[in-house]
């Protein structure tokens, strides 16, 4: 989707450096709580996977031994009993570990709020709010990959320390920057309950919806995403497709009341075609180009975006009267619109 603005600015005044400042204090101060509460977990699982180990090992090497005696069945038992309580704890630490992140993130709020005197009902304190959250969520961009570092005698060992470190905690940073950018949000509909007909209130809480769509989009179409670093599978899920569409749709929604009040801003329109391309409605973003293109004539590059989809649509006459402009603009990339002449034929065949 289109690029998130993590700080909205216009209609409202807010000295940015010093805004900064203090949101990076609270950062460092609150990043490295959510780390410990993560981690720490991780300590609770090895001491039962090691215990779970020297049970079973102590089982094998004395077998001879205990085979004739009361002493193997009580070693059975004590080793399903590790392994119950295992269960029954992890269950509980799992949900003490989603209360402390939530934990976190309220801290990190109450301490934004606290260096400007947050106001229920000041549009400057609402924004200042939902930025916060988009900067820290923005600071925990590929956090899950870091977590744990080989020392430098195995940097060979990187990637695969990067792996395990995902594995591990992906849903865990994947929750905190859901809080947050859910918080981001929230303070934006409060905002336009204040000022409803606010065009730039409205423009905020669409890219508010963006950045959370961003969270569930797939693996590929992910921002900053670098190609050999391991994915997890789950982000690939219909649970995560379904989450995608619905803040998607959301963005679309408030793009379309910008629209209603501003139907020549060539930007809205913009919004809306990214909307539909990662929703895979094709025509609809065909429109959009076309509105764009109605209001910006000359606009080449959207002009050869508009013929890639003729093409991919099956609409190659359109797609080449569009290559004809093209060519007559000497517009540089005119000759690899072609490269999408065919594609739809291609979609038919695959399928």
């Amino acid at each position: 989707m289109a690029s998130p603005k993590v700080e909205s600015e216009g209609f409202f005044q807010l000295d940015h450096v010093f805004f900064n400042e203090q949101v990076n204090k609270v950062i460092s101060h609150v990043e490295p709580q959510i780390e410990k509460i993560i981690k720490r977990h991780i300590l609770f699982h090895a001491f039962f996977l090691f215990s779970i180990l020297a049970e079973i090992t102590l089982l094998i090497s004395f077998f001879a031994f205990l085979i004739n005696s009361s002493f193997l069945a009580f070693s059975l038992a004590f080793i399903f009993l590790t392994v119950f309580t295992y269960f029954i704890l992890k269950l509980y630490f799992q949900t003490k570990k989603r209360e402390q992140l939530t934990d976190a993130k309220d801290r990190y709020l109450k301490a934004c709020k606290k260096f400007f005197n947050y106001k229920e009902g000041v549009p400057e304190h609402h924004v200042s709010v939902a930025n916060a959250c988009c900067k820290f969520a923005a600071k925990l961009e590929g956090k899950e990959y870091t977590l744990y570092r080989p020392p430098s005698f195995l940097n060979s060992l990187a990637s695969s320390f990067e792996r395990l470190s995902c594995q591990l905690h992906w849903e865990d940073i994947h929750r905190v920057k859901e809080l947050l950018l859910n918080t981001s949000v929230e303070e934006y509909l409060r905002l336009v309950r204040f000022e409803p007909t606010n065009l730039e209130v409205h423009a905020a809480l669409a890219n508010a919806y963006v950045m959370l769509s961003g969270l569930y989009a797939q693996s590929k179409e992910t921002e900053g995403a670098t190609e050999d670093r391991w994915i997890p599978p789950q982000k690939s899920s219909e649970v995560f497709a379904h989450q995608f569409r619905k803040t998607a749709e959301r963005a679309i929604e408030e793009f379309k009341i910008l629209n209603d009040y501003a139907p020549n801003d060539p930007w809205i329109h913009a919004q809306l075609a990214y909307s539909y391309h990662d929703l895979r409605m094709p025509e609809e973003e065909i429109r959009e180009y076309e509105a764009i293109l109605k209001l910006c004539p000359h606009d080449l590059d959207t002009l050869f975006k508009l013929g890639a989809l003729y093409f991919q649509q099956g609409a190659n006459a359109q797609g080449l009267r569009v290559y004809e402009q093209l060519k007559k603009s000497h517009y540089k990339k005119a000759d690899y619109l072609l490269e999408h002449y065919g594609s739809y034929h291609k979609s038919l065949v695959s399928f």
